[in-house]
């Protein structure tokens, strides 16, 4: 990339697509622009264990696309790639209105990519997330559809094997589609491929808990579960645990809807409740039958057939059509610029929309209250989509046209589409001061004038900003003008705008403003967490140093509640900091060594010589080569030669506690969660050798990873776990404890190993310092 700020050739080649780098040279932040083949990226739009899904734009065909890009950080102990191609075969064999379409696949930078339909207009766990609860007749025909989408999969031989709400995704107000067939499998596999993974503990089908063979009423059961969540507001078991046993026992008792939901009709209750019947027998026999029954509900609780629900209410696409229709009508011909946006030709000018009525307004201003509602819960597409409708509907009409369009760029900044932020604010200025009542004058110069602050190049300071504290209309550009000060870099211009949009207290027309007031604490607070930790004082020029930097930025990763180059940020530093860490190890590593082979080479080392080299080998977890190195000097002065043997007690103790350590795990393993000291997680260890431990990394499998990837409160943790009340092994911990500076730890652990055995209590002073040489 090249930088805009000085021209500097910036290599990207090893950034995430999107981030925003530093310039070495001036540091002006620079967007990571990325193409794969003919697909140009976007947008991210979410997050796997496997890749990222982003929104690209196919510039053969020039259309929206998802493409899901794998992982380059992935090992290689299992082949990802063969997966995401598999899944990609799976999925494109299914044509069907209700099943997610995969376009195709392809490799480019090294990476594996797959190309499917956009459907963004969120999931059903978005819903059930929003409202806790949704309404019978949505869940119906969103269970109809999905039902006939798996059934189009299973003419194909195929199950899903991992249907849950965050599958189920919408493509407008009335249309379900089921996605994401990366687990699904032939329904005549073999159990190889049912161990591989579980799948989502609360809609999993319980023959998989048994190792059975599954089957298509497997999906049957997770369609089930997921439609009485939505239905209750809950998952069908009581209970939150991944033990099998557990689980097998929850599912053989699943909740009655009727119970949960005495609001459910009689007939939904009794379909869902046959839909998620533990044995497979008792389900329905055949995807025909289960449509049949979900359609016959729909029909007896609305009166209707089930396409009727979508003919009640007009979708947006069909509103702007009629819009459309009408600027054709009035002005006698309408030809269509496919260069001009729509948004443009509805702004401002041309002829004037037809008069509202009252309850035309009434109605659009209550859309209103729902697209903001949307946008809090940060769905900001849904929320975009809604506001530009209702701006289409109201062209003319104002301020209900200006506050719409407004609403519309403060979705787009929150989504991140600058150009579609532009255009509505830009919109908002072509529309003039037309159209406003006498009363409304202030009003109308207070949108062209925050139109043209947001459109200017740079940021904006809080001084210019408007008042510190306003009642008025005023009130929402201190949040759209901290916004932009986010998306410019400048967090430190941006706190003081959200603090005075916090407190503020626009009434009387204007009082929604304030819906907006827990999407701007979001912003503060992440604002607030990244000024922080900028300021934090801190060296990476040691290994130690870079590694505790590394957390810092992990756990400020952890806190952020937005997307923004503050993220991108610290999604830079995270892997210029990993990288560095592992380079500072490597080097701390060497020259260690180097160090060490001077020693050994020496005929006679000296006392003090020897404790280097002691302390040296016990921070690499090296205690047989520590107990050899004290070995090596030839003392002959009587008090001397009393602290090396006090000393190579200490050093032979160690390796004593790092031989039972190796011995317990491979005999009763360690099933806690550890962290190493580069931030990864694992979920226990099943083995270990002299220099390294065998770690789980569900669902892969395991790795080997040495034992000076972890700090010495870790490895104390562990031999804790494992040696419970064994007071030699209480002792040996202590010992650890004290020669890796957990002082208190090995005060604790040696009093407790003292008073089951006495024979340690004059010991205790060999506890006191914090090395050999003390």
């Amino acid at each position: 990339e090249t930088c805009p700020a000085c021209g500097t050739i910036i290599d990207t080649t090893e950034a995430d697509p999107l981030v925003r780098v530093p310039c070495p040279k001036c540091g002006e932040k620079v967007r990571v622009q990325r193409s794969f083949n003919n697909f140009e990226l976007v947008e991210t739009l979410g997050i796997g264990g496997m890749g990222t899904v982003y929104k690209a734009r196919d510039t053969l065909l020039d259309r929206f696309v998802a493409l899901k890009l794998l992982r380059k950080d992935l090992g290689e102990e299992v082949d990802y790639a063969t997966r995401l191609q598999q899944e990609a075969r799976v999925a494109a064999s299914v044509n069907h209105p209700n099943v997610i379409q995969v376009f195709s696949s392809g490799k480019d930078h090294g990476q594996f990519y797959l190309v499917m339909e956009l459907v963004d207009h969120g999931s059903l766990d978005d819903l059930i997330e929003q409202k806790k609860k949704l309404s019978e007749e949505l869940v119906l025909e969103a269970g109809i559809q999905v039902a006939k989408g798996l059934r189009a999969a299973y003419g194909k031989s195929l199950i899903h094997r991992d249907v849950k709400p965050a599958n189920i995704l919408f493509a407008d107000e009335h249309t379900a589609k089921i996605g994401d067939f990366g687990l699904a499998g032939v329904a005549a596999e073999t159990g190889e491929a049912r161990n591989e993974i579980w799948g989502t503990p609360y809609y999993v089908a319980p023959e998989r808990l048994y190792n059975r063979p599954e089957d298509f009423r497997s999906d049957i059961y997770s369609l089930g579960a997921t439609l009485f969540h939505a239905l209750s507001g809950r998952a069908p078991i009581e209970g939150d645990t991944n033990s099998a046993t557990a689980l097998r026992d929850l599912k053989n008792r699943p909740l009655d809807l009727a119970t949960v939901a005495p609001e459910v009709s009689e007939e939904t209750a009794s379909v869902l409740q046959r839909m998620i019947a533990p044995e497979p027998l008792k389900r329905f026999g055949s995807y025909d039958e289960l449509v049949g029954a979900l359609e016959a509900a729909f029909a007896s609780l609305t009166g209707q057939g089930v396409g009727a629900a979508a003919r009640r209410k007009t979708p947006w696409w069909a509103a702007v059509a009629a819009i459309l229709i009408a600027l054709g009508v009035a002005g006698g011909a309408f030809v269509w610029n496919a260069r001009r946006p729509l948004a443009a030709a509805t702004a401002g000018g041309g002829p004037s929309a037809p008069a509202l009525s009252a309850a035309s307004v009434a109605a659009l201003e209550k859309q209103l209250v729902e697209a903001r509602h949307q946008l809090v819960l940060n769905h900001y597409n849904v929320a975009g989509a809604q506001f530009a409708r209702i701006a289409a509907e109201a062209r003319g009409k104002q301020p209900l046209y200006d506050w719409s369009r407004f609403q519309q760029g403060l979705a787009a900044m929150v989504g991140r589409e600058k150009s579609q932020a532009q255009q509505s604010f830009q919109d908002v200025e072509n529309a003039g001061q037309t159209g406003f009542a006498k009363e409304d004058s202030d009003l109308a110069r207070f949108f062209v004038t925050t139109a043209k602050r947001l459109l200017a190049p740079g940021t904006i300071p809080p001084a210019e900003a408007g008042p510190k504290a306003s009642s008025t209309h005023e009130a929402f550009a201190l949040l759209v003008f901290a916004l932009k000060n986010v998306e410019q870099g400048n967090s430190e211009q941006a706190v003081p705008l959200f603090e005075q949009f916090n407190n503020s207290t626009p009434g009387g027309a204007v009082a929604w403003i304030t819906d907006f007031k827990p999407l701007s604490q979001k912003y503060l607070d992440d604002c607030r967490a990244y000024l922080a930790w900028k300021n934090q004082p801190g060296t990476e020029n040691t290994a130690a140093g870079a590694a505790e930097k590394l957390a810092r930025v992990r756990d400020l990763k952890k806190k952020l509640k937005t997307r923004t180059p503050m993220s991108e940020d610290i999604n830079a530093q995270e892997k210029l900091l990993g990288a560095r860490v592992g380079d500072q190890q490597k080097n701390e590593d060497s020259k260690q060594a180097e160090q060490r082979k001077k020693l050994l080479e020496t005929e006679t080392p000296s006392w003090n010589a020897a404790l280097v080299g002691y302390k040296q080998r016990v921070a690499i977890y090296d205690f047989a080569g520590a107990l050899a190195t004290l070995n090596a000097p030839k003392i002959s002065e009587p008090g001397l030669h009393a602290v090396q043997m006090a000393a190579l007690k200490k050093a032979q103790w160690l390796v004593d506690w790092k031989t039972k350590l190796v011995a317990d795990l491979n005999a009763a393993h360690f099933a806690g969660v550890i962290t190493d000291i580069a931030g990864v997680q694992y979920s226990g260890i099943d083995a270990a050798d002299a220099q390294h431990v065998t770690v789980k990394i569900p669902p892969y499998g395991s790795a080997q990873v040495a034992f000076i990837k972890f700090t010495p409160k870790t490895l104390l943790a562990v031999s804790g776990a494992l040696a419970r009340t064994d007071p030699d092994r209480q002792w040996l911990s202590a010992v650890f404890a004290a020669e890796t500076g957990q002082a208190d730890m090995a005060r604790a652990l040696g009093e407790a190993a003292a008073k089951a055995k006495p024979e340690y209590r004059e010991q205790l002073p060999l506890l006191s310092g914090t090395s050999a040489g003390h």
